[in-house]
């Protein structure tokens, strides 16, 4: 049983998980993008609980990263603080708040090795003897210093005599409570039912920021900064141009091998293996088990059964999709480029309600709008998390599908695929703008440090998409399985013949599309590139593959998506954006078919 519970907090970038995962053993994710790590980890120190929290710059309550990061703090028998060193007068700040807040306290001084490789210093001694708590040099890269923390963590933190902690209001506060009301902490006014002196909070905030400011001059030399091509390349990703140049190559790259490599030769490949090789093997364990043709033997391995869909589905579609995708999103966290590319994007994305961290899930969804889906959680607000959901439900298509709905239309024209490309593309921004003029409140200001450029480091890659890898299988694997075991069920009742044969004449009527083609429609329903598959063996002119890849696209994400969509959405405003989807996507299918090129 632990005997106490330690606390890691800091800034966003300063390092704190993989100080964490050097004091555990335990993985954690080091990322150079706040909001990788909202939820918190926790490992063991000895008979210790220690636990990371998010990266937040202050304790408020004003964002799910500082609420998350405060109700941890408030548990802990100790705080210990990483501050980056290359950047002491930002963190400080932090450092007075928590000190300020009367909390036993251990300074562990970050990146020491960066900070004297930019020519830089801060003098330990000199800032724990202003401070009054223990501060301890390290690298959390190295492991320099970790020895030392580790024994001053175990002796116990200190309770600075430092701190400027106002009088509890009522009694049996704490310094933390009371300081939390003396800045206006919107929970506890309601409590208190009393606000403290108009500008206390300001009058504060100003106290602190002076008294980081002072003591920074007292201790740290400024380092130089990157220098030489990591300076000028940092510059020229921030400027107009090189932002678009880059980002146009980035997502090309992201396409190229996404939609070509992996989509088509790696996925093909896997396929083919689990269809000739895999499967006649566990067909035939099955049909030694339950007789063939039985309820059970077709939800196993029937057409769509649990086995013979579900597990091709995971394995040999998704699961080299999400490797590639996270192998990528880890080498542009590590690399530094993603917060810039976020900064990039912010001014745009906050047309659409969001802000520059949306990059993430939109640009996942381009691989898996499953696990797309699930990545929404790093938004600030539910509002933006409901406004991500329903761009990448409705508009954006997974990369199996883009792969082959890119293959129809490539065989048919330049002008079918710029109205493709412009229709969705267009209907992408109005939806965003929509749900944004629409749904109460503003999106939330995106404030991040931007972390040098830097080589990453493969090993950490590898071991970021791991852990990434594990956590979406074991959330979302599930849900695979159950889609193919309702669609077979469907099969066995004859609920799908039932669709087809009802719906052919809606189709042939609105769509233009002929009856052959609906099945297409309701296997999209099962695998969205399966219905954009259907299409290339219905016989169909260029303006009605036009119409049909359209109407796919913003067709009804496949079941697995949807349940996703559910449980992250809840019943009721997934269903919404599950019924938005279809009737968006027959209204534009039917425009398409009714004005679209011929």
């Amino acid at each position: 049983m632990a005997r106490r519970t330690i606390v890691l907090a800091g800034n966003p970038n300063v390092g704190k998980s993989l100080v964490f995962t050097q004091l555990s053993g335990h993985y954690a994710e080091v990322s150079n993008f706040p909001g990788t790590t909202v939820e918190m980890l926790e490992g063991r120190l000895g008979m210790d609980r220690l636990v990371d929290t998010p990266g937040i710059y202050g304790l408020s309550r004003f964002t799910e990263e500082e609420r998350v990061a405060l109700e941890a703090i408030r548990e802990a028998d100790l705080v210990v603080q990483v501050i980056d060193s290359t950047h002491l007068p930002r963190d400080l700040f932090l450092t007075w708040h928590l000190i300020d807040a009367g909390l036993p306290l251990v300074i562990a001084l970050n990146m020491v090795d960066e900070l004297r490789r930019q020519q830089g210093s801060v003098d330990a001694a000199r800032l724990e003897e202003l401070l009054r708590v223990p501060v301890v040099p390290i690298s959390g890269l190295t492991g320099e210093g970790l020895s030392v923390l580790r024994a001053i963590i175990d002796k116990g933190g200190i309770i600075s005599s430092q701190g400027k902690r106002p009088e509890a209001s009522r009694p049996g506060m704490t310094p933390l409570d009371s300081l939390l009301w003396q800045e206006e902490d919107a929970i506890l006014l309601a409590e208190l039912g009393e606000r403290p002196p108009v500008g206390n909070r300001a009058a504060l905030y100003s106290s602190r920021r002076e008294r980081a400011d002072r003591l920074a001059e007292a201790v740290f030399a400024r380092p130089s900064g990157p220098t030489g091509f990591n300076r000028w390349l940092g510059r020229a990703l921030l400027t107009p141009v090189g932002s678009v140049v880059s980002a146009v190559v980035l997502l090309g790259l992201v396409y190229y091998v996404i939609g070509v490599v992996v989509a088509d030769s790696v996925v093909s490949f896997l396929e083919g293996l689990m269809t000739t090789a895999v499967l006649p093997v566990m067909a035939s364990l099955v049909g030694h088990l339950c007789a063939p043709g039985s309820i059970v033997y077709r939800l196993l391995v029937g057409q769509y059964g649990l086995i013979s869909a579900g597990l091709i589905y995971v394995v040999a579609l998704l699961l080299p999709l999400i490797v590639a995708f996270y192998l990528l999103l880890a080498a542009l966290e590590d690399s530094g480029y993603l917060p810039r590319l976020a900064t990039m994007l912010d001014r745009f994305f906050l047309r659409l309600g969001l802000n520059g961290r949306a990059v993430i899930p939109l640009v996942l969804g381009f691989g898996c709008v499953t696990m797309a889906t699930v990545t929404t959680r790093i938004l600030s607000s539910e509002r933006e998390r409901t406004i991500a959901t329903v761009l990448l439900a409705w508009t954006i298509p997974c990369s199996a599908q883009m792969g082959v709905i890119t293959g129809l239309l490539a065989g048919v024209g330049w002008q079918f695929a710029l109205t493709y490309a412009v229709i969705i593309v267009g209907l992408f921004v109005a939806v965003g703008t929509l749900m944004d003029r629409t749904l109460p409140g503003q999106p939330t200001p995106l404030l991040l440090d931007l972390p040098p450029l830097r080589w990453p480091s493969p090993m950490n890659m590898v071991e970021k998409t791991r852990v990434k890898v594990q956590g979406f299988l074991r959330e979302a694997g599930p849900l695979f399985f159950i889609g193919s075991g309702i669609i077979e069920l469907s099969q066995i009742v004859g609920l799908l013949p039932w669709l087809v044969t009802h719906l052919n004449p809606f189709m042939e009527r609105w769509l233009g599309m002929p009856g052959s083609a609906t099945p297409a429609f309701i296997l999209g329903f099962i695998r969205r590139d399966f219905g954009a598959v259907g299409l290339y063996a219905g016989g169909l002119t260029a303006h009605q593959i036009l119409t049909g890849a359209v109407t796919l696209t913003l067709f009804v994400p496949c079941i697995a998506s949807t349940l996703v969509i559910l449980k992250e959405r809840g019943w009721r405003q997934g269903s919404l954006i599950w019924v938005g989807s279809i009737a968006l996507a027959l209204f534009m299918g039917g425009l398409t078919a009714r004005l679209g090129p011929r």
